[in-house]
């Protein structure tokens, strides 16, 4: 039997060419056979559409036969080559025919064969082309190894014709020496792109399948794997090693065992094959038959300058010397030979030089490069800045690190007044990182790794500035004070504007300008603060400006002063006991303040309380995801002020949690208090909340600021804020059944495989087993983590617990770094509980923020975020150690907000439990009616717990818990509503305590 590539004898029974690596499969077989046969499709003078008359076969292959003819129009001599009659009726293969000679028809060089025109003639379809009159690379390597010289000529010519088809967007897929005809000339010509990529073009062929000719596949191309220009270059490796030594780099007995070696193996050396290979050619191929793609050849043009450089080498004139005797009599004379040893020397030394630099070469070209690239998709930017500045030393222009460039970093341009400041920056969230040293100012351009990062600014005799902002193209400009010019510990925060803002209390704001000011870095500490009280704070009334009001009645300075005392009666914070605060700690936070106190002692060091805008200015509100992980939301107790390291913009501390920050602007009598608190969720930090001055939770505390202007502050940064006009759910009526169906429609997705897989089990803790799953999302091609916490302390199948989050899960970048927290409970209790991760949270998060309502985009992240929660509970249905007729859903704040709109949609759920949760309040919140809560609330029948603090500044009481839970469709006896005496942020006691006599009221005890 004859391979109907490489025409090689093989057995009859074999299925595999061993030479060529063609596979042959069982219609293949019959097909070669068929070819065998003496059978003449068109005999010599037969003329073909009144035009080509045929003058010999002169080839036949598994894809093709091929006639010599002339066209009688042109007066030329062609190939005609048509498919096999056996194939006439296979539409894959006509396919791959007429896009053999569109893709090279495309094409005009003189290394690749010219396609003239395709047409069809007594139903066969074949392709004229010009008539090559020489023999394959595959028949002259038959005859042993090439010369290395001629080797060199056929590769220039190759390559030059690949770089041609790659730049026209054309992958030829089948790179082989059977498919390089070389002319009588020498002139080696490109044949047969019948399995050609067009860039873009859809592939023809199965996706996944693995494609082409198998000894000369590359590893990705064996794999089944997408291909690009890379692939052609490993085939064209191959055909070089093949010219080289007569042999296939790799072997195999069969198909399985061939892929395996291509895809596992390293090729024997050319010149183990061949010793008379010269050492240039080693290093070519090394590129060329890389494994990895990025560490191939990126481009034919970069195989054509390396191959060009080794042209020059050869060409180089050979110096040498005729007479060697006389040569060794000449280099004794003591004048000559200590020159000579002297230059050899440097020879050496330079060679080892030159060995070495090369040897860094590889490095950067062979590791330094896969390593930024993989650096770069994991966005650690930094670090591949770092290697990426190592591998430029010894490869500046090479085409693929000046195209990283652009992916990991910016040129940024710095300037300051004075000059000659010092520029340091280093990774944001890696604190223990040392400084780095940028520029000295002033610098134009200069490149900086994307990312966000802290920055220092020195200059001797002036104060240092410390900033954190994201790297970009543009150009900073920083003005130095000299040294004791600003008060100690404060920092100045430059003029710049505050974009519209929408406040949960007042709605949406209006942008205003905020001129240059400092704020102090620092939250006021106990230290501080005990400085005013020993100074008489308490007692002198010039420091107390501001009339006292509380319960609508003004009070007189020394009614008010018995309100601010400490636990023990004494003056002081509510926090402190017998007028001071507790051992250890001076430098913690001062806390239990009101608004009073704050302002009091403001006015005692000769600063104010910040406006809403100031504040905003200073903490770099946009800026929260970067700092709020390194900010103090520990929920244990707030800390020394600075501990934490979430330094803002302008280089305050702390202004996300620890303790709440009194400030200066005023709602209907109650003052704004903003960032959150130690025992808060992280999203608290952009919600301004208001409560009455004379609070004096355990949470509140402040920092000051001061004008850099003589002038008072603007009336429109100080005035009182109007509250907003809040949605009266007692006037609204949900939408008729009819046009509810309608918008359940909106949420509906294609039930499709979930592809599911469990990634990892980790069986370390002592009560649960945690499972990390994936499966497919029900949009576009993303996958839905989720973690599944089974308990080992009950019996299968298990009642399960699915939760939906609070907002605080879009600023949290993983939830490893999180855990179960809270949720516990759940599965120590015996029951399985359900985290998935839901689109922009943690592992998904992809920038989205949880915006105004008003946006008509909203209805679609709640229709995605739906469809996520389905997709897991359609996950749960396929778990046989789950128990399907008791399941619960679980929802805190956000989570209890979108409850009230996916327990109308999902009946599977038995019972849900909706944590500090409620209807949104502020006329925006009146969005596209497919996303509104109130139309959706009284289509769930279900058994609903709720449980909510009756002080929330998210969702107040009497405006937005209420109406949810009168709304619900629940019946009264089966719904039920905590309230606790708290803010947002509900006991986790009482939440434990009344879900589980939910659960186990409507799930039934835990077996």
């Amino acid at each position: 039997m004859k391979c109907p590539q490489c025409d090689r004898e093989f057995g009859e029974d074999s299925r595999f060419c061993s030479f060529c690596g063609t596979k042959v499969g069982p219609e293949d077989v019959t097909i070669t056979r068929a070819i065998q046969e003496p059978v003449k499709e068109f005999s010599a003078g037969t003329v073909i559409v009144e035009r080509y008359k045929i003058i010999e076969e002169v080839g036949r292959g598994g894809m093709g036969v091929v006639y010599k003819a002339e066209d009688t129009r042109l007066k030329r001599t062609v190939a005609l080559k048509f498919l096999p009659l056996e194939l006439t009726q296979h539409e894959h293969a006509r396919e791959r025919f007429t896009r053999e000679a569109q893709a090279a028809a495309a094409l005009d060089h003189p290394n690749i064969c010219t396609v003239y025109e395709i047409d069809e003639a007594e139903g066969k379809t074949f392709i004229s082309m010009a008539f090559i009159q020489g023999l394959s690379l595959r028949k002259r390597i038959e005859k042993g190894p090439l010369d290395p010289n001629d080797v060199l000529e056929f590769a220039l010519q190759i390559t030059d014709g690949l770089e041609e088809a790659h730049a026209k967007g054309i992958i030829h897929r089948d790179i082989k020496s059977a498919n390089i005809m070389v002319t009588e000339k020498g002139q080696a010509k490109i044949m047969d792109f019948g399995l050609a990529k067009v860039t873009g073009d859809p592939l023809m062929t199965q996706e996944g399948a693995a494609i082409g000719t198998v000894a000369y596949m590359s590893p990705e191309q064996a794999r089944g794997e997408p291909v690009d220009f890379r692939s052609d270059i490993w085939s064209f490796g191959v055909v070089l090693y093949e010219m080289l030594t007569g042999h296939l780099p790799f072997q195999g007995k069969d198909e399985a065992s061939f892929l395996y070696a291509i895809v596992h193996e390293q090729p024997k050396s050319p010149k183990d094959i061949n010793p008379g290979i010269p050492d240039e050619w080693q290093k070519i191929i090394d590129f060329a038959l890389a494994k990895k793609t990025e560490s191939r050849y990126q481009s034919a043009s970069e195989v054509l300058k390396d191959l060009r450089q080794y042209q020059k080498i050869v060409k180089a004139p050979k110096v040498g010397i005729t007479d060697f005797r006389s040569f060794l009599r000449f280099i004794k004379k003591p004048k000559i030979a200590i020159p000579i040893i002297f230059v050899a020397l440097l020879i050496c030394t330079g060679a080892v030089l030159l060995f070495n630099r090369f040897a860094k070469m590889r490095w950067a070209r062979n590791e330094a490069l896969p390593e930024i690239i993989k650096l770069i998709e994991h966005e650690d930017y930094l670090d591949a800045f770092k290697l990426a500045e190592r591998a430029e030393k010894y490869i500046p222009e090479y085409p693929l690190l000046l195209e990283l460039w652009p992916k990991m970093s910016v040129e940024m341009s710095v300037l300051s007044e004075p000059d000659g400041a010092n520029i340091f920056f280093k990774s944001y969230a890696d604190v223990e990182r040392a400084w780095e040293l940028f520029g000295q100012t002033p610098f134009q351009g200069k490149r900086v790794p994307i990312g966000y990062y802290r920055w220092k600014i020195e200059k001797e005799g002036y104060e240092t500035i410390a900033r954190a902002h994201q790297s970009r193209a543009q150009t900073f400009k920083y003005a130095l004070n000299g040294v004791g010019s600003i008060p100690v510990g404060m920092t100045q925060v430059p003029i710049g504007a505050i974009s519209s803002l929408v406040i949960l209390s007042v709605g949406q704001t209006k942008p205003v300008a905020v001129n240059g000011f400092l704020i102090d870095r620092f939250e006021v500490s106990n230290r501080q603060f005990k400085d005013f009280i020993d100074n008489g704070g308490y007692k002198k009334p010039e420091y107390w400006k501001h009339k006292f009001i509380k319960d609508g009645q003004v009070l007189s300075w020394e009614k008010a002063m018995v309100e601010f005392r400490d636990v023990t009666g004494m003056s002081g914070p509510a926090a402190w006991e017998i007028g001071s605060f507790p051992e250890g700690e001076d430098d913690h936070p001062v806390r239990g303040m009101s608004w009073y106190e704050a302002a009091a002692y403001a006015e005692f060091v000769g600063k104010q309380l910040p406006t809403i805008y100031h504040w905003i200015r200073a903490s770099g509100w946009n800026q929260a995801s970067h700092f709020i992980p390194l900010s103090n939301y520990n929920g244990t107790n707030p800390a020394a002020c600075g501990k934490y390291q979430g330094l803002s913009p302008f280089g305050a501390y702390d202004m996300a949690g620890n303790v709440r920050e009194w400030c200066w602007n005023e709602s209907d009598g109650l003052r704004y208090i903003m960032g959150g608190a130690w025992n808060e969720p992280t999203y608290a930090f952009q919600i301004p909340e208001i409560k009455p001055p004379f609070d004096r939770s355990a949470t509140n505390g402040f920092r000051c600021m001061k004008s850099l202007s003589e002038e008072p502050l603007p009336e429109g940064l100080i005035q009182p804020l109007p509250l907003a006009e809040f949605r009266d759910y007692a006037q609204e009526k949900p939408v008729a059944d009819e046009t509810f169906e309608l918008f359940r429609q909106f949420y509906m997705y294609e039930k499709t495989d979930l592809n599911s897989v469990v990634e990892e089990i980790d069986e370390s803790a002592v009560l649960w087993i945690r499972q990390k799953i994936s499966f497919d999302a029900a949009y576009g091609n993303e996958r839905i983590i989720a973690y599944l916490f089974l308990p080992k302390n009950s019996k299968r199948p298990y009642q399960t617990v699915v939760y939906f989050p609070g907002a605080g899960a879009t600023n949290r970048s993983s939830f490893e770094n999180v855990g179960i927290g809270s949720l516990e409970f759940i599965p120590k209790t015996g029951r399985a509980l359900l985290y998935p991760i839901y689109k922009s949270t943690y592992e998904r998060r992809d920038g989205y923020i949880i915006p105004p309502r008003t946006l008509q985009t909203w209805h679609i992240r709640v229709a995605y975020w739906y469809q996520d929660l389905a997709r897991s509970m359609d996950y749960l249905a396929t778990r046989p150690d789950i128990d399907q007729d008791r399941l619960a859903y679980f929802g805190w704040s956000w989570g209890a907000q979108m409850g009230s709109i996916y327990l109308a949609l999902e009946s599977r759920f038995k019972v849900g439990i909706l944590v500090a949760g409620g209807f949104l309040i502020l006329p925006e919140s009146k969005m596209t009616p497919q996303a509104d809560q109130i139309n959706f609330a009284p289509r769930i029948k279900m058994p609903i717990l709720m449980i909510n603090g009756r002080y929330d500044y998210i969702f107040p009481y009497e405006r937005s818990q209420k109406p949810m839970f009168r709304f619900l469709g629940t019946p009264d006896e089966h719904k039920d509503h905590i309230v606790c005496d708290t803010d947002h942020n509900v006991p986790l006691s009482e939440v434990m305590k009344h879900s589980l006599i939910l659960l186990d009221k409507y799930l039934g005890p835990v077996k």
